[in-house]
């Protein structure tokens, strides 16, 4: 019976041992969850009070701005029912955004604009859209200021031999510039008169040229005082390849000129290697010129009679120099 006692105490004092050993790990467990899930929470805290201080922050700094609220497209009036005020965070807010509601209401959208989106200058334009018959054009036969690049702002004009000076085309930026060639934006109607100006140099021996404005953002812009020959528009309107020969004529008077003024500034050859080349560029030169007046020779006869239609239809009126006075 002391024996049974025994071994019972034994167990017990197992099971007591057994389980404290239990209770402490439970206990050593929640006492570390605790900590952690304080440390997390903690840590939660701060993360919050960060954010609401940066969101504090951006409210104060806050820009308003305007979003459309439905598509619109290129070209299309921005009205203010179009229009939807919002506030934009300061460190998301693009320098050009527009806070004026009159700023935008009656512009006209530049790009496609998605519902939704802010608008900022870029997007918009004050000016009517760009008109349906504006086209590039590229001008080979204008007289171009050595100094000129790519973005400035000129006057294009015609002057006759008799002194006659116009304004052709009146403010027009250098969109592209390629040596003597440069490329404008024209509409139809200074399309139109630039065709005649070209044919009117042609015939007539007339200089057409550039000048560039000194400040282009201040000076307003000229107004053109070249006068389309009606004449000349009824020439080219009976034979509607004389713009393209007139302006192949001064293009290749124009490099002429160039090349004058290249072979007078390098007039003196300095030394025999020089000396050869010279002999045979002018070689060269002179075994295409053959040949061009072999090829021409049959052509001429047709040329010269052309060219006395159109001087006896320009003459019909009286004078063959439609600005004499």
């Amino acid at each position: 019976m002391s024996k049974l006692r025994k071994s019972s105490k034994q167990k017990l004092s197992a099971g007591c041992i057994g389980a404290g050993i239990v209770g402490m790990i439970f206990v050593s467990y929640l006492i570390l969850n605790t900590h952690q899930m304080s440390e997390i929470r903690k840590q939660a805290e701060v993360e919050a009070e960060q954010k609401w201080k940066l969101y504090e922050q951006e409210q104060r700094t806050a820009k308003t701005g305007w979003a459309v609220v439905r598509d619109i497209s290129p070209g299309e009036q921005i009205t203010s029912n179009d229009l939807k005020g919002i506030k934009v965070p300061g460190s998301q807010a693009p320098s050009n955004l527009l806070a004026n509601k009159n700023e935008v209401s009656g512009t006209t959208a530049k790009i496609e604009l998605k519902k939704g989106s802010v608008l900022t200058s870029a997007m918009i334009t004050a000016n009517e859209p760009t008109p349906k018959d504006l086209r590039n054009r590229e001008l080979k036969v204008v007289v171009l200021p050595s100094s000129l690049k790519s973005g400035d702002e000129v006057d294009i004009r015609i002057q006759f031999p008799t002194g006659q000076d116009y304004i052709l085309l009146s403010k027009k930026k250098i969109s592209r510039l390629e040596g003597p060639i440069v490329w404008v934006t024209m509409n139809e109607q200074e399309i139109l008169s630039l065709s005649s100006a070209i044919v009117d140099a042609y015939l007539h021996k007339a200089s057409i040229y550039a000048l560039t404005y000194v400040d282009p953002q201040f000076q307003p812009k000229a107004i053109p005082t070249y006068p389309p020959n009606a004449q000349v528009l009824a020439l080219m309107n009976s034979d509607p390849n004389l713009v393209r020969v007139a302006e192949q004529k001064l293009s290749k008077q124009l490099r002429d000129s160039l090349e004058n003024a290249i072979c007078s500034s390098n007039n003196v050859i300095s030394t025999p290697v020089e000396r050869v080349l010279s002999e045979e560029v002018a070689a060269q030169h002179a075994g295409t010129a053959i040949e061009d007046a072999a090829s021409g020779i049959n052509d001429t006869g047709s040329e010269e009679q052309d060219h006395k239609e159109q001087t006896k239809i320009l003459t019909q009126g009286g004078s063959s120099d439609p600005y004499a006075k």
